[in-house]
């Protein structure tokens, strides 16, 4: 465990837990009640200045907000029903317009979605905080645990427009590039009729391939980075390595999930009725954790790096460009 699961381990075990909910620890997204009928999804997610959103655009971040706060309810299989949030503001740095901005992004998602605003909480901050709360219902919840080897890996949208995002915020970039995160709860309808887990990827794909395959005693094979090319070329001119886009913890707020291999020709059917697209990126091993980029073997067994155990962004990049460069074997 890292330090932030360790954290979480701690207060977790000194609390009491309801006997109606589904899920232990890190085995779900959202948190899964049982109800009379069907199940209730509850996710609570903060956010503030060491996630590395870029904040001059305040609608785009108001709809990243609100996407990243609605995703755990979705990989949960679930339809969003109610959001609140609670936001600490300094009123000198975000005035009446950049609030009626910001609202409005996190608005035109709660509209897509159906989901109902139910109020909140106001704080002031010399830094900005914003905590989403989403509640949503599910017949038929999705947990992180239920995979076995020899599984597909699929996934929506691409790899690494969270880095992406950090990155030009930490290298003070001023880029009129969108990195918007993308809403999939129509994917997210598709995916629960055939997945066996599904897991955002908040903390990004790798972190989310490597809670997959703790949860389930596996491994995985990634074969196809599936890069977001700006962010791709991106890197590249930066000079650092296009797998950080993977290993980096900044996430996407895609969905990861699996099927089985006899279940894909009808789920590619059916998502192509929708007009709905996913990437196939890799299979559940047995043991090994491995990735496959650039005619490049990476071996992710012992990977357990995260950003909160280094006081410094930079530190944390160069400590997980030393990685891959320890891990590698050209094939």
């Amino acid at each position: 465990m890292n330090l932030e699961e360790n954290i979480i381990s701690l207060l977790s075990d000194q609390l009491p837990r309801s006997k109606k909910q589904l899920n232990d620890l890190f085995e779900s997204d959202a948190e899964i009640l049982k109800k009379k009928n069907g199940y209730l999804l509850f996710s609570v997610d903060d956010f503030s200045k060491e996630d590395h959103f870029r904040t001059t655009n305040p609608f785009q971040l108001g709809k990243n907000l609100a996407v990243a706060t609605l995703s755990d309810i979705l990989a949960s299989g679930g339809a969003p029903q109610y959001f609140s949030h609670s936001v600490a503001l300094n009123p000198e740095k975000w005035d009446h317009s950049y609030l009626v901005e910001l609202a409005s992004g996190v608005a035109e998602i709660l509209v897509e979605t159906g989901a109902a605003f139910i109020g909140g909480d106001l704080g002031t901050s010399e830094e900005w905080h914003y905590t989403g709360i989403a509640i949503g219902y599910s017949d038929k919840p999705l947990m992180r645990k239920r995979t076995a080897p020899g599984e597909l890996i699929y996934m929506t949208g691409n790899c690494g427009t969270g880095n992406f995002e950090a990155a030009l915020q930490l290298f003070n970039i001023d880029s009129n590039i969108s990195t918007q995160f993308e809403l999939r709860h129509k994917e997210a309808g598709l995916i629960k009729e055939f997945a066996t887990t599904c897991i955002d990827s908040s903390d990004g794909i790798g972190n989310a391939l490597r809670t997959i395959s703790s949860l389930n005693n596996t491994g995985f094979l990634i074969d196809r980075l599936n890069s977001d090319p700006i962010a791709s070329a991106f890197m590249t001119q930066l000079k650092l390595p296009e797998e950080l886009l993977f290993l980096g913890e900044c996430g996407e707020y895609e969905l990861v999930f699996t099927i089985k291999p006899e279940d894909e020709e009808s789920f590619l059917a059916e998502a192509e009725s929708r007009e709905l697209y996913f990437t196939k990126i890799g299979t559940i091993q047995k043991e090994k954790r491995m990735l496959l980029s650039d005619s490049k073997l990476y071996d992710l067994g012992d990977f357990n790096i995260g950003g909160r155990d280094f006081s410094e962004p930079q530190e944390y990049i160069s400590a997980l460009t030393k990685y891959l460069k320890g891990h590698e074997t050209n094939i």
